[in-house]
């Protein structure tokens, strides 16, 4: 089971521009992901993992519950699919789960959330996508929302958040040294060592 999820990063998009990063934050064994996506134009905001613009992805894909669409092998990214907004400007929600182990694959799910337009009259579009980077000797420390399949920008006011959580942590209370505690069924006493021992008082 995982330890306390905690959040490692969170980042605004300040200008429009093709790459949106959260930069470099702290290695863990799971992650999630949030990123919110916003665009006038048509967008494909591709993933990737510490810079890596190699052949080491690849990627199975369904929409609205379909059948699987299609399956792309050695990308140089995660690729995520596209929105062509019809109705002004549109937007993106998408949630990542990763699986981070230094020396095995890194498996990835995602569930996204498009919206084509504002308004009533534009439903929106749900994808699922099962992917993996093919790395086994780093674990992920950054990720980047890349633009490369057409000539369009993610816009300002984007964010990506990241939490994550490690194996096996124990996590004691914050509590000080000396602080006593009483067993409601034994009446014994214990006084905390302020680290992550209970001594008993005699």
């Amino acid at each position: 089971m995982a330890s306390s999820w905690e959040r490692l990063a969170f980042v605004t998009q300040g200008s429009s521009a093709s790459t949106f990063s959260t930069g470099t934050f702290t290695a863990k064994t799971h992650l999630r992901v949030i990123a919110h996506t916003l665009q006038d134009s048509p967008v494909e905001a591709d993933l990737r993992f510490n810079n890596d613009s190699g052949s080491n992805y690849c990627v199975r894909i369904s929409i609205n519950g379909g059948s699987d669409l299609a399956q792309y092998n050695t990308l140089n990214r995660i690729y995520l699919g596209g929105i062509n907004p019809s109705g002004g400007a549109a937007s993106s929600m998408t949630q990542i789960d990763i699986m981070n182990i230094a020396n095995k694959e890194k498996l990835v799910l995602v569930h996204q959330h498009h919206s084509a337009g504002q308004g009533a009259s534009y439903a929106p579009t749900r994808r699922e996508t099962v992917a993996k980077w093919t790395n086994t000797s780093d674990q992920i420390t950054r990720i980047d929302l890349v633009d490369l399949g057409v000539s369009a920008e993610i816009d300002a006011g984007s964010t990506i958040t990241v939490w994550g959580a490690d194996d096996g942590v124990a996590y004691y209370p914050n509590l000080s040294n000396g602080t006593l505690f009483e067993e409601s069924d034994t009446g014994k006493h214990y006084m905390f060592d302020g680290s992550s021992t209970w001594n008993e008082i005699t």
